[in-house]
């Protein structure tokens, strides 16, 4: 269990470095961020660690009382204030008061109960003495009841609103929760009766078996939970992954429109490889993208001649091409040869402004049209146009 032990210990400080840079720098909600400390911290004083600090400061066990404290009481509890936050039923301000009340009593009823009575002994051969061992049984049961009750209540919201989440993904996450803290529950009862049966006797199971069975219902609660409310993250991260292949998408027709319109863009633009392994600001960036590439086509539409407007369109429609489809690849043709234009030194003749085929109020629907403007200003049908508009600029010539 050693090994597993430090793997989960590793995996909760990623998870809790991870989210403190979200929360931290971005002023985010801090209740699951306080969990995860928490139980990382539990964690941590399960392994040496917890020794170590116990002969620095003196106090013998003293790690026992602090992973409880860390684990049992804050982790508990501001995992709960997730949980109902997440769900829509966050607590009010007089709950919450009582909650941290509570949690503050139970917390200083055990710390009274560890140096007035558990003290001076190691938790192994504590039941040598009886008053420390009833202390002992009151200090656990004080505990995991406390834990109980907030695990319980954490239960209730999983499965109360697993179904009734507003993604996939978060009511899978939900769900998965509630499991965990019903292996957190196992273990919280499966303590209980080894403590209380380990006054009298050797606990419910012979030997290590109670210990381990222990271990593993908390063990098997911390990775429930932690795939449980990193799995949201899913949603997030697909959105983007989304963004990112839109942005990358539109870089061919940005380069080209920006190119002839070097004024449309905000920053020089970076070489492909930089732009694809730049993750940050996705979201910025693509709203950026969608701004100058709209811009190089309001000012490019002034280099877009009526006889180039007619073109288009009886090109489009020798195409046999009609409606949204038609009017995109339209304006992907006026663009291409306005384009052409620009570069080859012509001045703008045509004062009209041209709308774009497609849009939307939303960064979403804009992407959308952007990227079928983008398909058809690529695609043969503007490559054609383009070959019989230079062999008519040639007649003309």
């Amino acid at each position: 269990m050693n090994f597993v032990g430090l793997i989960v210990v590793v995996l909760l400080w990623v998870t809790v470095v991870w989210r403190g840079f979200k929360v931290w720098r971005k002023g985010h909600d801090r209740t699951l961020w306080w969990a995860f400390l928490g139980l990382a911290i539990m964690m941590t004083l399960r392994l040496p660690a917890g020794k170590a600090l116990d002969q620095a400061l003196g106090i013998i066990d003293f790690s026992y009382l602090l992973k409880h404290l860390f684990g049992g009481i804050l982790a508990s509890g501001a995992l709960l204030a997730f949980l109902r936050k997440v769900s829509g039923s966050p607590d009010g301000p007089m709950v919450r008061r009582r909650r941290i009340a509570l949690s503050g009593a139970t917390a200083l009823v055990m710390s009274m109960l560890f140096f007035a009575e558990l003290q001076p002994y190691e938790t192994p051969v504590i039941f040598a003495d009886p008053v420390a061992s009833y202390a002992f049984v009151v200090y656990t049961l004080l505990f995991l009841g406390y834990l109980t009750a907030s695990l319980l209540e954490g239960m209730r919201v999983c499965w109360r609103w697993g179904d009734n989440s507003s993604g996939r993904s978060l009511g899978r996450g939900l769900r998965i929760v509630g499991i965990g803290l019903a292996a957190g529950v196992l273990y919280a009862v499966m303590r209980a009766a080894t403590v209380t049966t380990r006054v009298h006797g050797n606990g419910v199971f012979p030997g290590d078996v109670d210990d381990y069975l222990c271990t593993a219902f908390l063990l098997a609660a911390l990775v429930l939970i932690v795939v449980g409310t990193s799995l949201p993250a899913l949603d997030a991260l697909q959105v983007w992954r989304k963004k990112r292949a839109a942005l990358l998408q539109l870089r061919p027709l940005w380069l080209d429109l920006t190119k002839a319109i070097p004024s449309a863009r905000l920053q020089t633009p970076r070489s492909a490889v930089a732009e694809r392994l730049d993750p940050r600001d996705v979201h910025h960036r693509l709203y950026r993208r969608g701004i100058e590439i709209r811009d190089a086509a309001l000012t490019l539409s002034g280099y877009a001649t009526l006889d180039i407007l007619d073109a288009a369109e009886l090109h489009v429609e020798e195409r046999g091409l009609f409606g949204t489809q038609a009017a995109v690849a339209v304006e992907a043709c006026w663009l291409a040869a306005a384009r052409q234009a620009k570069l080859s030194g012509a001045q703008p003749d045509n004062m009209t402004e041209h709308q774009p085929a497609g849009g939307g109020r939303d960064l979403r629907s804009e992407v959308v049209a952007l990227l079928l403007l983008s398909d058809a200003y690529h695609s043969q049908i503007v490559r054609d146009f383009l070959d019989a508009d230079h062999r008519t600029m040639e007649k003309q010539a």
